[in-house]
């Protein structure tokens, strides 16, 4: 008589049941433990989180300083043209600011402002600036993040990045580029973060003063934190404790400074909230071991069964990858399941890699004319379903074949890839940038209009006709774009793109740098 060989299911019933007791008697001491080490893990994220927020709010300043010193490198600085600069310093508010937020002036050493877009051009502007950073701007020739003040122009509290702008490139600043943020914008970003109901967030700048906060913003923005608080910032780059904040409530705060701007973000968890907080942590694990003993014994029966039917699953897989589909697949639990699984997932890699080299430009690693056209094709489906429009852009560079016959196609092929980063950055991420072959390329908008296309186009023009410096060479290319709309111009990808690229060839019939409409 043969002996019974013992199932999977089997074997895990019997070793859940050695495993399961002894840790549930295990789990009755820990238990007692957990609420000390849950209060202490939850103070230590809360400090990771403030520290990630800070974070956020450097890298918006860094935003904001990085797009003043490509403005400074605007030609109408040099040229002394202030009305095309602050037309120029206009479109740039267009990027980064919402609603108001921020402001743009240009200042000499003395304070005396040239431009400022919270007033019209032609309007007077104050002779001296209350930033008190400006000199530092001009002896240091780095860029400087002032504290809370009140704007001689608007006459509301904000803060100032400045940065210098030396024309002549010897390192003598000429003039300090000023974008003026209000406090708003902060509150935004606190905002964002979406902390749970309850929670106070506040931003402090480098005196203790409050920028932002996400309870009774306009009561409390400008004034000083809690004298605790303001002994903590000044002594400490990070802590945590116990305070009362201005209104009244009992919280656990934690901060952490910026050594970018030397601002400090806490965050306040009300003391009752932690306690209720852990209390039903304290229930639920409760709840949960309970739960565990009397659910082991049916979780390793369906588990066993779960492992057998792993091994069958490689079955998917396989097809997957026959049909050309990118193959995921989950940990078998089985070794010799698993090494299948890889190297089912190897293969898939590969074919997906040979995919991609097909459907992609070589030298620029943009969509090429094949894949453009499929994207093209399904985003018209969906327009057509939800009633959106879509804008193509049919791009083709000007002068680009005097620059390849004169300097070789080494260095022809540099300037495509350059040409290119400059179309990835002027479109917005949704955008599909695509070289249709030479120096011809086309973007797909969208949800963008006749009119979005117009005014991308424009910027995009503007942007790939500024020099290029490529080995050591000052290259000039410009463009000539043609624009056409889904459903306006036409209703099928081919259709779309014939009509971009005679409104391209209609651009190139006004002369250089011109943006057309397919008619």
């Amino acid at each position: 008589m043969s002996k019974r060989v013992p199932s999977i299911r089997s074997k895990l019933v019997l070793l859940v049941t050695a495993c399961v007791l002894p840790a549930s008697l295990m789990a009755v001491v820990l238990i007692a433990h957990d609420y000390q080490r849950t209060r202490e893990l939850l103070l230590s994220n809360l400090l990771g989180t403030a520290r990630a927020m800070i974070s956020t709010v450097d890298r918006d300043m860094t935003s904001i300083e990085s797009s003043l010193i490509a403005l400074g490198t605007s030609p109408y600085l040099v040229s002394k043209n202030y009305r095309a600069f602050y037309r120029q310093a206009r479109n740039v508010l267009k990027i980064q600011a919402e609603q108001g937020d921020i402001n743009i002036a240009l200042l000499d050493r003395s304070g005396r402002q040239y431009i400022n877009t919270r007033r019209p051009f032609d309007a007077p502007l104050p002779s001296r600036s209350r930033f008190k950073g400006i000199e530092a701007v001009f002896d240091t020739a780095q860029p400087v993040i002032s504290d809370l003040f009140v704007g001689e122009v608007t006459q509301k509290p904000l803060l100032v990045i400045g940065v210098p702008i030396s024309l002549q490139g010897n390192g003598k600043v000429d003039y300090s580029l000023n974008a003026g943020i209000f406090p708003e914008r902060f509150e935004k970003l606190l905002h964002q973060q979406k902390l749970p109901e309850g929670w106070i967030a506040a931003i402090f700048d480098g005196n203790g003063n409050i920028i932002a906060r996400t309870r009774d913003m306009q009561q409390y923005v400008g004034k000083p934190g809690t004298p605790e608080m303001i002994q903590r910032m000044a002594t400490a780059s990070e802590d945590t404790f116990i305070s009362t904040t201005h209104d009244g409530v009992q919280v656990h705060t934690v901060f952490s400074r910026s050594s970018l701007s030397n601002w400090s973000l806490a965050i306040g968890i009300p003391t009752q909230s932690i306690t209720d907080e852990l209390r039903n942590t304290l229930f639920w694990l409760s709840f949960a071991t309970l739960a565990l003993l009397a659910s082991s014994l049916t979780a390793a029966w369906l588990i066993g069964g779960r492992i057998a039917e792993s091994i069958r699953g490689l079955t998917g897989p396989a097809l997957a990858l026959g049909s050309g589909d990118v193959v995921s697949v989950p940990p078998l639990h089985l070794r010799e399941a698993d090494e299948v699984g890889r190297s089912l997932v190897k293969v898939s890699e590969l074919l997906h890699r040979a995919q991609h080299q097909a459907n992609h430009d070589a030298l620029t690693g943009l969509a090429n004319r094949a894949l453009f056209n499929e994207i093209v094709s399904q985003q018209l489906l969906l327009c057509e379903r939800n009633n959106t429009p879509l804008a193509i852009l049919y791009i083709d560079l000007d002068g680009f074949k005097a620059v390849n016959d004169r300097h070789g196609h080494e260095t022809g092929d540099k300037l495509l890839c350059n040409v290119a980063a400059r179309l990835k950055g002027g479109s917005r991420s949704s955008d599909v940038v695509a070289r249709l072959g030479g120096d011809e390329f086309a973007i797909v908008m969208v949800g963008a209009t006749m009119e979005d296309g117009l005014l991308v186009g424009e910027k995009l023009v503007d942007s790939i006709s500024a020099p290029y410096l490529i080995n050591g060479l000052e290259l000039h290319v410009s463009a000539s774009i043609g624009v056409a709309a889904y459903p306006d111009s036409g209703v099928t990808s081919d259709a779309l793109l014939h009509r971009a690229d005679g409104a391209m060839y209609k651009a190139k019939g006004m002369g250089r740098r011109q943006v057309a409409a397919a008619s």
